[in-house]
């Protein structure tokens, strides 16, 4: 893949732009439809690697997809997938926790892998709670990929599950739960990271009619039951439109994005409120969004123990901030798609910022002043790195993103959209 020069902007920002679909939502309501009898339809799902790896691996299971541009009909299995197949699940986390959970249910045994790093990922957590709930379960030394799952059903019960290095461990669970035979009680123990994208799974379920019982902040009761077949509507995804948010605010001016809910369970939809605390206008109007911003940007110290995807956009906002500004709560960053900590501090550096991380906690003193010469970033095959450190070259000049085709893991469209709503310069 060609490197991707960042053209810096020429003006402030004045756009209307149609939000892509959420990730979040397009995986599970994939996997739910797959659990249900009958069919369901999914409407407008994100068209993206990560969520092509779930359809695909539904398919291998045997479960029918039928894809067409603005849907995705799938015809449920009533929760024991037929399986007896092997699975690629590429890159995607969300979609080797998700299908490993479905995968305990199969009718055959299905085995899992992926990427060398993906291999690295936390899978362990997801492997004891399935093998304490009576699933067959062999997993690679250290409960990693390669995984084989399934061949019996599950007898399910009670389970308490770490919430310290993934939310999806819970979620995946909370799925697959209304299928195991005793059901499912659920307690995730804290620390509890990116907790709101279990809120959005259960959302999830109740929208295809499954009884959820919640009898406490943090503990589930999911009785065994049959899910019918919906009609679902994929809604906007914030961490997507977190990067052309944080565009706005540093360049100044004005965006409408349609398709977001303000309201949503995504953890990143945090991020309208914290642009609101900079100074940033914040409006819904219409189904969605307006922000408007002036393009100063104080210093700040946010905590993002709940919303870990927000790190790399917050730390391009802090490259261009008036004094130095924290973001805690990022020892989780070491298990995403890279170690994340390390690559914003080694890439922000690399374009002139002061950095200093450790234990969770990062400083960044802002880099914006002064002419630091040409950067090419090094993204470490990590979507949300390109995407953020695209931000920072449209001020930044002498920019290069090395890989920019990573952002097809889950937003295809993003170098159209960021085109679409910055004029640039030379």
């Amino acid at each position: 893949m060609v490197p991707r020069r960042i053209l810096t902007a020429s003006g402030p920002v004045d756009a209307v732009l149609q939000a892509p679909p959420a990730k979040s939502a397009t995986h599970r309501a994939l996997v739910v439809a797959a659990l249900a009898s009958g069919e369901s339809e999914i409407m407008g799902p994100l068209d993206a690697d990560d969520t092509r790896r779930t359809l695909h691996g539904l398919v291998r299971m045997g479960i029918d997809v039928d894809v067409a541009p603005a849907s995705w009909r799938v015809q449920g299995a009533d929760g024991r997938p037929r399986g007896g197949a092997s699975i690629d699940l590429g890159a995607s986390g969300s979609t080797a926790r998700f299908l490993t959970a479905l995968a305990s249910l199969a009718q055959q045994p299905v085995t899992l892998d992926g990427t060398p790093r993906l291999r690295e990922r936390p899978m362990s957590e997801l492997l004891s709670a399935l093998a304490a709930l009576g699933a067959s379960i062999d997993a690679s030394p250290g409960g990693r990929l390669p995984i084989r799952a399934g061949g019996r059903g599950v007898v399910g019960g009670e389970v308490v599950v770490s919430g310290a290095r993934s939310s999806q461990f819970a979620s995946a669970l909370l799925m697959a739960g209304c299928a195991f035979d005793r059901g499912l009680r659920l307690s995730v123990a804290p620390p509890r990271v990116s907790f709101s994208y279990v809120d959005l799974t259960v959302e999830t379920l109740e929208s295809f009619g499954a009884e959820v019982r919640r009898e406490d902040a943090y503990t589930f009761f999911v009785p065994p039951q049959r899910i019918r077949g919906r009609r679902i509507e994929v809604e906007g995804d914030h961490s997507s439109v977190s990067y052309l948010l944080a565009a706005t605010a540093i360049l100044g001016g004005r965006i409408r994005i349609d398709g977001l809910r303000t309201e949503s369970r995504q953890p990143d939809a945090r991020f309208l409120h914290d642009l609101g605390s900079l100074g940033c206008a914040v409006e819904s109007r219409d189904g969605g969004i307006v922000l408007s911003a002036t393009g100063r940007i104080p210093a700040f110290s946010w905590d993002l123990t709940g919303a870990p995807d927000l790190a790399p956009t917050a730390a391009a906002l802090a490259f261009f901030a008036e004094g130095p500004s924290t973001l805690t709560g990022l020892s989780h960053l070491a298990h995403k798609e890279s170690d994340r900590m390390q690559v914003i501090d080694r890439e922000l550096t690399r374009c002139g910022a002061g950095v200093r991380s450790r234990d969770g906690v990062m400083t960044i003193v802002p880099g914006c002043r002064g002419d630091h010469g040409e950067a090419t970033v090094n993204v470490a095959d990590d979507h949300r790195i390109a995407m953020a450190f695209a931000v920072v070259g449209l001020k930044r000049p002498g920019v290069t993103i090395d890989r920019p085709d990573v952002v097809e893991k889950s937003y295809p469209r993003f170098w159209d959209d960021l085109a679409s709503v910055v004029r640039t310069g030379s």
